[in-house]
C-alpha cells in the first residue's frame, strides 16, 4: 500500500474503520514500523555452537524407496479404519540373537501414545486415567520406560509425562557411564506434521524417522536395556516412516514435501495461505506473531522451526547406529526446563530407596571439560555432551495448537494464555533464547496473539 492512500484514509476524517480495506491496509503500514524498530528475526547463520551449517530450505524427509505406508500402518498398531487400534501388527517381539533370548511385548504399540486423529497422533489431556482404562497397555507397560522409578505412576497419569534416557540403548556408552543415567520426563506430542519437521523426538537427536521409530520401539515395549535390531528390520523402519510421514493435520500441507506439487510454491510464498484470518483482532495477532514469533516458528503454514541440514547417509542405518551427531534442526533454550515448574526429581534411583545425584561431564565452547550434576532435564546436551546444548528443544509445530494442552515438553502449562505470558516472562527473556529474541507485550497484545493462535 502506498503512503497516498494510508493518508488519503486518514484525511477523510471518516474513521480508519470507515472504508473498506482501510483498516488492514493501516496495519501494513503500522507493521513496516514496527518492523524496523524491534522485530524478531532469526539469524542468516549459525550463531553459538552448532557444528553443522544449517540452511532455511523448505526440504523434509522423503520416504524411503518402495517402503509401503500401509504395512507401517499395521506396524505403528493402527487398524485398517485408520482410526482405531489394532496391536496384532505392531508387537515386536520373539526369540532375538542380539537381544539375548525371547523379547517379549507387554502390548503396547505406537498407537499406545499416539492415540489417532482425534488427538492429532498425540495424547489426551492429562490425567489418563480419566479417558484411558487402567487394563490399558500404556500403564500396564509403565515399567517399560519408568523401569521402577518411584515417580512413574503419578508422572504418567498425572502430569502426562513418559521417562525417558536418551543413552539408554547407546552402544558407545559403556553400562556404568553416567550419561546412561540421565534422563528426562517428556510429553507424547502430537506428530501430525511430523514429516515436515528437522530433528526428530523432543530433544532433535533423532536425524530420520527410522531412528526415531527404532527408539521408540526398544524403549516403550520392554523393560530391560538389550537392544533387539534382528526383529526391527530395516523395512519396518521404512515403512512406519513412510506411515508417519502421510500424517498431517491439513490435507493441503501435504504439497510442501512434493516441489512438483501445484500448490508447493503458493504454500511457501504465503506463510499463512492455510490460516482462515477474517477479524480485526486476528489480524493483528498475526502481525504479532510476525514480529515475536516467527523467528524460532518460521516454516511456512507448519509454524515450527525451518533451518535444516539433510540427514548425512543414504537413508540406511547399520543395526547398531548410535543416535549420536549434531542435530540436523535448530533447537532453542526458552528457560522452560530451568524453571521446572512441576518440580520433577532428576536423581538416580538406587533401587534401595535413596537417590544420588547425577553428574556428566559436558564440554565447553573452548573444549573444556566441566562436571554438570543433573537438577533439570538438559536437553540436547545429554546426546551431545555439549554445555552449549542444555535445555534445547525442539521448535514444535504450531498446527492445532489449541488442540494440544497442556504446553512444553513437559506440559507445565495449561493454557495458551499461560504459553503467551511465559514468553513476555523474566524467565522466557532471561533465557539464551530469550535474550536473543527478547518478548515484551502488554495483556491487549497478548489477548490478540492467543486469538490468532486458536486459528492454527
Amino acid at each position: 500500500m502506498s503512503i497516498t492512500r494510508f493518508t488519503t484514509c486518514v484525511g477523510l476524517g471518516l474513521g480508519l474503520l470507515s472504508l473498506p480495506g482501510c483498516d488492514s491496509e493501516v496495519e501494513d503500514v503500522e507493521a513496516e514500523v514496527e518492523f524496523r524498530s524491534g522485530w524478531n528475526h532469526a539469524p542468516e547463520f549459525n550463531t553459538g555452537s552448532y557444528n553443522v551449517h544449517l540452511e532455511r530450505t523448505v526440504r523434509f524427509e522423503h520416504a524411503a524407496p518402495g517402503s509401503d505406508a500401509a504395512a507401517g500402518q499395521a506396524l505403528f498398531g493402527v487398524a485398517a479404519d485408520g482410526i482405531n487400534p489394532d496391536p496384532s501388527g505392531g508387537l515386536f517381539q520373539g526369540d532375538s540373537m542380539v537381544f539375548g533370548g525371547e523379547v517379549t511385548s507387554n502390548g503396547r504399540t505406537c498407537f499406545t501414545c499416539h492415540r489417532g486423529p482425534d488427538v492429532d497422533w498425540g495424547m489426551p489431556v492429562p490425567p489418563f486415567s480419566d479417558s484411558v482404562p487402567p487394563d490399558d497397555p500404556l500403564f500396564t507397560g509403565l515399567d517399560a520406560d519408568a523401569q521402577g522409578d518411584p515417580d512413574g505412576e503419578f508422572n504418567l497419569d498425572e502430569l502426562g509425562l513418559f521417562k525417558i534416557r536418551p543413552n539408554r540403548f547407546n552402544v558407545t556408552r559403556d553400562a556404568d557411564d553416567p550419561f546412561r543415567q540421565v534422563f528426562g520426563w517428556r510429553k507424547s506430542p502430537a506428530i501430525s506434521d511430523i514429516g515436515l519437521a528437522h530433528g526428530l523426538l523432543t530433544d532433535l537427536r533423532a536425524r530420520t524417522m527410522f531412528e526415531l521409530a527404532r527408539g521408540a520401539v526398544f524403549s516403550h515395549t520392554q523393560i530391560s536395556d538389550a537392544r533387539f535390531d534382528d526383529l526391527f528390520s530395516q523395512a519396518d523402519g521404512d515403512n512406519l516412516g513412510a506411515f508417519m510421514l502421510g500424517l498431517h493435520t491439513d490435507p493441503a500441507l501435504a504439497a510442501l514435501r512434493d516441489p512438483s506439487d501445484p500448490g508447493h510454491q503458493a504454500l511457501i510464498d504465503d506463510p499463512f495461505a492455510t490460516v482462515p484470518v477474517t477479524t480485526r483482532r486476528q489480524r493483528k495477532g498475526r502481525r504479532l506473531f510476525k514480529k515475536h514469533c516467527m523467528a524460532c516458528h518460521n516454516t511456512p503454514n507448519v509454524f515450527n522451526n525451518l533451518d535444516n541440514i539433510e540427514p548425512v547417509g543414504n537413508g540406511e542405518r547399520p543395526t547398531s547406529f548410535p543416535p549420536m551427531a549434531p542435530a540436523i534442526g535448530r533447537g532453542f533454550n526458552v528457560g522452560v526446563a530451568e524453571a521446572n515448574m512441576h518440580g520433577l526429581r532428576f536423581t538416580h534411583d538406587n533401587g534401595d530407596g535413596s537417590f544420588s545425584p547425577i553428574i556428566i561431564p559436558l564440554a565447553e565452547e573452548d573444549g573444556t571439560l566441566v562436571e554438570h550434576e543433573i537438577e533439570f532435564d538438559i536437553g540436547l546436551a545429554a546426546t551431545t555432551g555439549r554445555v552449549e546444548d542444555i535445555g534445547r528443544f525442539k521448535v514444535p509445530s504450531l498446527r492445532n495448537v489449541g488442540n494440544h494442552a497442556p504446553y512444553f515438553h513437559d506440559n507445565s502449562v495449561d493454557t495458551l494464555e499461560e504459553v503467551v505470558d511465559y514468553f513476555c516472562s523474566d524467565e522466557y527473556n532471561n533465557s539464551p533464547a530469550g535474550q536473543r529474541y527478547p518478548i515484551h507485550m502488554n495483556a491487549n497484545k497478548r489477548a490478540k496473539l492467543v486469538e490468532f493462535l486458536e486459528l492454527l
